[in-house]
């Protein structure tokens, strides 16, 4: 009898206990469910430069945003403009609050963008304005701002009207490709038709060396020194085994 009180006085202790943990660990669920535990502050956007990167005036100061874990189309690319214009009719002019995660190299302040009730990030995503920039989308939400891409690509909204839509990052590695690749050197052409640019001919390049040489003294003139330094002796005279 004595066992039995015993016992039936510790069983609503023991639901107490289980019941305090279980509390603990929805909280902890449902904060890892948050878009972010970091800084946050409110300010009026005052300028919108492209479809993920917003200017926020915060305290008489302007202060460049990036928006965190996604990436719109370059303002020269495809939907660009659209991702553009409709950041624009979200956010401008607006007072926002910015979840601050990380500052990038170029000093911006990547964060969670927010009008009310609203996170801009997800909201582009959504309606099929950009990607999941999964290189540096990490935390837990990531996951669902996925899923919510690829509703909005199997729905063809926005830039998924284009089935062969080129995404930002590769967009701007080809971009840097082509600029990194070196030009082709254009037709040698006779006195003011030589190009001065820069060191681009070789006494090959000529078909005479009365062609050479007018090519020199142009540019001697234009800039004041031997640009494809064609005079190896420094006599005035060019490319002199050209016939």
């Amino acid at each position: 009898m004595v066992i039995t009180e015993t016992v039936m006085k510790v069983i609503p202790e023991v639901h107490q206990i289980a019941n305090r943990y279980l509390r603990v660990a929805l909280l902890f669920t449902m904060l890892l469910a948050l878009p972010s535990l970091c800084y946050a502050w409110s300010g009026k956007v005052v300028h919108v430069a492209d479809g993920d990167t917003i200017t926020v005036e915060r305290d008489g100061k302007r202060v460049k945003v990036r928006l965190y874990g996604i990436d719109t189309p370059e303002k020269s690319q495809w939907y660009g403009q659209n991702a553009k214009t409709f950041t624009s009719s979200q956010v401008m002019g607006k007072t926002v609050e910015v979840q601050e995660i990380d500052v990038d190299r170029y000093g911006r302040v990547v964060g969670i963008v927010s009008v009310g009730n609203l996170a801009l990030n997800r909201h582009l995503v959504e309606y099929g304005y950009a990607w999941v920039y999964h290189q540096y989308c990490k935390k837990p939400f990531c996951s669902e701002w996925a899923k919510a891409e690829a509703v909005a690509r199997k729905a063809k909204r926005g830039l998924w009207k284009n089935p062969k839509a080129i995404s930002p990052w590769q967009y701007r590695r080809s971009k840097r490709k082509k600029s990194s690749s070196p030009r082709p050197k254009q037709a040698v052409g006779s006195g003011s038709g030589c190009d001065c640019s820069g060191n681009r001919y070789n006494c090959s390049d000529f078909k005479s060396q009365r062609q050479a040489q007018e090519c020199y003294d142009h540019c001697r003139q234009v800039k004041g020194r031997d640009v494809h330094k064609l005079d190896r002796d420094k006599d005035g005279r060019v490319c002199e085994s050209l016939p």
